[in-house]
């Protein structure tokens, strides 16, 4: 006999589903239409149980693979956890030994410290009292450079009257030199007018022109035309240091150039030099140079007034000068 429960109070729906269970319990239902309708439920509660069977086994299936996993998971964490505090233990004793180290390092340190310190205090000491010495030392040179630039500035002084005085000298050979470069602009405008087409120079000459050499002079009363690219005249003077030196005059595009050069400098060689007079030029295909301190170019031509007269060129201090000598 089953025991029965006290369920308190029983709804309608659960009263009357009570009451069909009765009717059935004390009822013959053989080959009735519910009968039928009962059993039909059956086999679908039978295949909902065989269907909840198979689930509830898979189900099992993938919990057992689940644990068998976790297992091995287990397994490794395990591992792995022992791993790591293997590894904080031997951290722990280096740690330790690393302690012990700093410690006793610090120590020595601190001693090294203390004993470096000594010796700073013990320098700075000694380097103030050095400072202070050469402070003094200092002062004393202070004061015997002031003595000695006071001095110095009495002598400046005499100097700067010095150049002062040396400044008007210079003034004066500045107007000097003024001079000379009139004398030398007139000097190329002589020149310029005495120079014709090709680089000859032209000069008006008589019908007897005549070449003479005494010895002493080379004269014509007739052109001289150095002809060639590579040739030029040469004269002798003294440059601005008062050395005697070699200017070589060369015309080129159109402008006299006057250029010192070296006395062994005789400009581009050629390959057939020679000299003619025909008895109205002193040709030549060669350098000319007039050398010797004593020896100097003549050239005929006209003064200020018009009238004609002989000119030479002088080269002094490096300076062309061209003086009349007389009158034709």
């Amino acid at each position: 006999m089953k025991k029965r429960r006290n369920l308190g109070h029983l709804s309608p729906e659960l009263e009357m589903g009570a009451a069909i269970k009765r009717w059935f319990d004390t009822n013959d239902l053989s080959g009735s239409a519910i009968s039928q309708v009962f059993e039909s439920r059956l086999d679908d509660v039978e295949d909902s149980q065989t269907t909840l069977a198979d689930s509830l086994a898979d189900e099992i299936i993938r919990a057992k693979a689940a644990e068998s996993v976790l297992t091995s998971n287990h397994a490794t964490l395990s591992s792995s956890v022992s791993t790591v505090v293997d590894d904080l233990a031997s951290l722990s004793s280096s740690m330790s030994s690393s302690i012990v180290t700093i410690n006793t390092d610090i120590t020595s340190l601190s001693s090294s410290m203390s004993s470096s310190i000594s010796t700073i205090n013990t320098e700075v000491a000694s380097l103030s009292s050095s400072m202070s010495s050469s402070i003094s030392t200092i002062n004393t040179e202070v004061a015997s450079l002031s003595s000695s630039m006071s001095s110095s500035i009495s002598t400046i002084n005499t100097e700067v009257a010095s150049l002062s005085s040396s400044i008007i000298n210079t003034n004066t050979e500045v107007a000097s030199l003024s001079s000379s470069l009139a004398s030398l602009s007139q000097s190329f405008a002589l020149l310029s007018a005495s120079v014709g087409s090709g680089g000859g120079i032209n000069v008006e000459i008589d019908e007897d022109a005549e070449l003479i050499f005494n010895g002493d002079t080379l004269m014509t009363n007739a052109d001289v035309y150095i002809s060639g690219s590579g040739n030029n005249l040469y004269l002798h003077g003294t440059n601005f240091y008062g050395q005697p030196t070699k200017y070589e005059f060369s015309v080129v595009s159109g402008s006299m150039f006057i250029e010192e050069v070296a006395p062994t400098d005789f400009g581009e060689e050629v390959s057939d030099p020679w000299f003619k007079f025909d008895g109205d030029t002193l040709l030549t295909h060669a350098d000319i140079y007039v050398s010797g301190s004593n020896n100097y170019l003549f050239l005929n031509g006209t003064d200020e007034n018009g009238d004609y007269g002989i000119f030479y060129f002088d080269i002094v201090s490096g300076s062309i000068m061209i003086h009349q000598t007389g009158s034709v």
